[in-house]
């Protein structure tokens, strides 16, 4: 069983949006852009407690109730041999499934509400079926309907409240039908000491008197043969009612600590809710609908929860929306949404994937992501040396970029394509910075990959460049050689970057910038003085030798009016366009 789109129509803060899902999802955006009300819009196809209050007029878009607000989700059944849900799914569909001639086995699920002006209130109905032009009222009974029976929806707000959700579920925790033969003896004896407790009890004198003086105030209200007493709570409705959980450390036998801190109560509401999964809604399909559980989370404990969520099988379908990075480190096979409005609330999507080469770095790739989904506006550098001088530069020239929507993404060096893919896909524009690099072929003199040309050309799906040649004398001394061959690639690098002009204008349209030859050669015809004040003659060399351990040395001197210069020099001109937002929200990087 797969989620494959979700359609929300006239409700809240959606007036029409359709968007592709999958069984793992994150939905991300600005505060109060719509993310709470997509889970909703979830809670309320599947939640029938929330469905049994139905709508009023703030729920439809605009107060517009003269449109029908519509949720519908459409499921993937295709794998019906493999998956037990799907199974599950269908045996309580019955009759209104029936596969239609297409490739592919679709199922849907919708909600309809029409208001109702006079009695100003919006009810709802449920459909599904196969064909979508012709879905079937789903059958109920009261309050639940054929489609409760196959899934529970478990919301996840916030503040998720400890006490009241385990005060909830304690029938289910500790149903008496469940071991009561084999507990029936321990069972007499709790009432039995129950009993003894409350005898005692009404022996204390404070209980006493205060029985006999409640009692005669009562009589003076009303003449009745009775009197007051006071019991445990135990004896009258039970030894469960009184349960709650404890904390005991493993080495400590005589203490019991009780479930204080916002972060050990949430932790321990997550284990309540994977208890519930596990043992008493085995039967159905569960759907997490969780909302930001960074929320009184240390960092550590974010990642640990991360872990969970996409790695164990209790949370086979979710939709988690977050503003931590940390949050989504273990994220694989994951779909991103990105909840937006350049002029009315949008969505947009991206099936996220650790490529096999990359899964050993997948943390590493996760983590760098995760920080940009939350800006408006990427910068991608190669690596340490870009980030510490562009962050030393816009900390001078423009100190609250973030704050306006740009974020500096250090990308490892080769994992453009990665980011980018994912960037463009969410409607978040992406800007990159990167080298003009040559690489020799192995065993082929003279032979050169033009790896930094066609890096970027990749980033725009064209054709990558054939190999050049640099003709190397025969019979150099090694030491010679070497120098030459240096002086030739930097050489070749300006003649190819002239050489394709059109290629390199092309590219800066689409918000990619190569540089002539390198960071350090574009710097230097900036700030020469600068860099020779700090490294000495040939400072190129000097950057270059020990790039990012220099490149603190020299970002360390670097004055107000030099930061001033490099931002504004046509060679970075990354850094204006990162700022200034040239290019309008939701264009796209394409041609």
């Amino acid at each position: 069983m797969k989620f494959t789109k979700l359609s929300i129509e006239n409700f809240r803060n959606f007036e029409s949006a359709t968007i592709n899902i999958d069984n793992k999802n994150v939905i991300f955006g600005m505060n109060d852009i719509g993310k709470t009300n997509f889970l909703y819009a979830l809670r309320f196809l599947f939640d029938p407690e929330l469905r049994r209050n139905g709508f009023g007029p703030s729920d439809y878009n605009n107060h517009n109730v003269d449109k029908n607000i519509s949720i519908t989700i459409t499921i993937d059944l295709s794998d019906f041999n493999q998956s037990e849900d799907t199974k599950k799914l269908v045996a309580a569909i019955h009759g209104a499934h029936t596969s239609p001639p297409l490739e592919e086995d679709l199922f849907y699920i919708q909600l309809k509400s029409e208001f109702n002006k006079k009695e100003e209130y919006g009810n709802i109905v449920m459909f599904w079926g196969s064909d979508y032009e012709n879905l079937v009222e789903i059958p109920s009974r009261g309050n639940v309907s054929a489609l409760d029976k196959a899934f529970k929806v478990f919301y996840v707000n916030p503040l998720v409240n400890l006490d009241r959700l385990f005060n909830k579920n304690k029938k289910l925790f500790f149903e008496q039908s469940e071991g009561q033969s084999a507990d029936q003896d321990i069972i007499d004896t709790i009432k039995g000491l129950t009993c003894n407790v409350n005898d005692e009890i009404g022996k204390l004198t404070t209980i006493k008197k205060f029985q006999e003086e409640i009692t005669k105030e009562y009589k003076t209200l009303r003449r009745e043969n009775v009197s007051v007493e006071l019991k445990s709570e135990m004896a009258i409705k039970g030894f469960f009612s009184d349960v709650i959980p404890y904390i005991k450390k493993d080495d400590d036998n005589d203490r019991y600590y009780p479930t204080s801190g916002d972060g050990r109560r949430k932790m321990l509401s997550y284990s309540i809710f994977n208890y519930l999964a596990k043992n008493k809604y085995e039967d159905k399909i569960i759907i997490f609908l969780i909302e930001e559980p960074e929320i009184s989370l240390h960092r550590s404990m974010q990642i640990s929860l991360s872990k969970k969520l996409f790695e164990n099988d209790t949370y086979n379908y979710f939709f988690l929306s977050t503003h931590s990075p940390e949050m989504l480190y273990e994220m694989n096979n994951t779909r991103l949404i990105r909840v937006h409005s350049p002029e009315k609330i949008n969505c947009c999507s991206y099936l996220y994937n650790v490529e096999e080469p990359y899964t050993s770095v997948k943390r590493k790739l996760n983590r760098s992501l995760a920080s940009a989904l939350f800006a408006e506006r990427v910068l991608l550098v190669e690596g340490p040396s870009e980030l510490t001088l562009f962050e030393k530069v816009l900390s001078m020239v423009k100190p609250d970029y973030e704050l306006e929507g740009g974020f500096i993404l250090q990308v490892g060096g080769i994992y453009f394509k990665h980011y980018t893919n994912a960037l463009k896909e969410l409607n978040i524009h992406y800007i990159v910075k990167t080298d003009n690099d040559l690489k020799r072929k192995k065993k082929k003199k003279g032979e050169y990959e033009l790896i930094g040309l066609n890096r970027c050309l990749s980033l725009i799906d064209e054709t990558k460049l054939d190999n050049e040649f640099i003709d190397i004398p025969e019979g150099m001394p090694d030491k010679e050689e070497k120098i030459f061959i240096k002086e030739e690639v930097q050489r070749k690098k300006e003649e190819l970057y002239c050489k394709h002009s059109d290629i390199i204008e092309t590219l800066k349209q689409n918000s990619i910038y190569l540089s002539r030859i390198d960071l350090e050669n574009d710097l230097y015809k900036v700030i020469e003085d600068k860099m020779k004040e700090v490294f000495g003659e040939n400072p190129v060399k000097q950057l270059q030798d020990s790039k990012l351990f220099n490149m603190v040395d020299l970002v360390i001197e670097l004055d107000k009016q030099e930061c001033e210069d490099i931002y504004n020099d046509e060679n970075f001109y990354c850094l204006v366009e990162l700022t200034n937002s040239t290019k309008q929200e939701g264009e796209d990087n394409v041609i």
